[in-house]
């Protein structure tokens, strides 16, 4: 986010935290596909990792917990570049439960082909436990069958991909005579920090169900047929915008729901970002967006701070965001 945002920002973005905030930072910078791709980070985590790129001359700190990346940052990510296919924004949920749903199911078939019966799921999700029940009282019947094909299916799915993903992948799965690996022992393995196995395994799964989850000739298109794209908005957003839609008024919503005006401003930000389309009459004259689209230009920035105060505080921070969120789709 060039500096901009500190890295309490980049943590929720990739935790996916549902907030106004996290989502504007997702949409603002351009970066939709990364939000809620690692939700199982741990903030010391991250911070070990960046301080690891820091030693290594990767990336260098601001003021207020700001980080960029050094040209040697760049080169080193250049050298090291994979295909990613993340689309976090929209799909990070349904392909966590994606994730879950073929783990279960990998070791259930496996587990039956071998004929182990007693043994515990390695998903305890309840949700996913009562999918997987509902698939396997469909599919007890035909197991054996079922396994040369998601078999060979797998193995198709895996082929975009070098031979160290494919075994972590591999590795990964429980089921059978054999136990998943850890990411501990993953990393290890190939000499990987444990911090980007995750991000491997989920950069594969992101692939396989954008693949699978279109075709529905795919053995695994079972998995994903009721997998729903994300609501274009937090539901707090969605509240808030559909009164203003009717009211027309940030202070009637604001005492309807009880929220500060600078809340509903917030969600009123999100409409805007989700539909740079979306009217802004009533909040930035076609002059006052002509200022501050110019004052962004000039400054080459997307810091509400920088940019007022080229405009000398004329215009209000919620109305900055507005336009902002309108020139991320070219409309401003």
């Amino acid at each position: 986010m060039n500096a901009e945002r500190t890295v309490s920002g980049v943590y929720h973005l990739l935790r996916g935290k549902k907030s106004s905030q996290t989502f504007q930072d997702a949409k603002v910078y351009g970066i939709e596909g990364y939000y809620g791709v690692y939700p199982g980070l741990q903030r010391e985590t991250l911070d070990y990792a960046l301080h690891e790129l820091y030693k290594e001359g990767k990336t260098v700190w601001h003021d207020h917990g700001r980080m960029s990346v050094t040209a040697y940052g760049e080169g080193s990510i250049e050298e090291t570049r994979i295909p990613l296919y993340f689309s976090g924004l929209e799909y990070s949920e349904a392909v966590e439960e994606f994730r879950n749903r073929l783990l279960l199911w990998i070791q259930i078939i496996s587990n039956a082909v071998y004929r182990h019966t007693g043994y515990l799921p390695i998903v305890d999700k309840g949700p996913v436990q009562n999918w997987a029940r509902k698939f396997y009282s469909e599919r007890k019947a035909v197991l054996d069958e079922d396994a040369p094909i998601l078999y060979k299916e797998l193995r198709t799915l895996l082929t975009p991909f070098s031979d160290m993903e494919k075994e972590m992948f591999v590795r990964r799965l429980t089921g059978g005579d054999r136990t998943g690996w850890t990411y501990s022992q993953l990393a290890e393995e190939n000499g990987e920090p444990v911090w980007d196995i995750p991000l491997y395994l989920t950069n594969m799964y992101y692939y396989m169900f954008s693949e699978v989850s279109s075709d529905s000739s795919c053995y695994l298109y079972k998995l994903t047929e009721d997998l729903m794209k994300k609501e274009a908005f937090t539901s707090s957003s969605g509240k808030s915008i559909e009164l203003y839609n009717k009211f027309g008024s940030i202070e009637k919503v604001a005492k309807i729901r009880q929220l500060q005006p600078s809340t509903i401003e917030d969600h009123l930000v999100e409409a805007v970002l989700v539909d740079p389309a979306r009217n802004t009459d009533a909040f930035i004259s076609r002059e006052g967006a002509r200022d501050i689209a110019a004052a962004v230009r000039k400054t080459n920035t997307k810091r509400l701070k920088v940019i007022r105060e080229q405009l000398n505080g004329d215009y209000s921070y919620f109305q900055i965001r507005i336009v902002l969120a309108k020139l991320q789709k070219g409309q401003g």
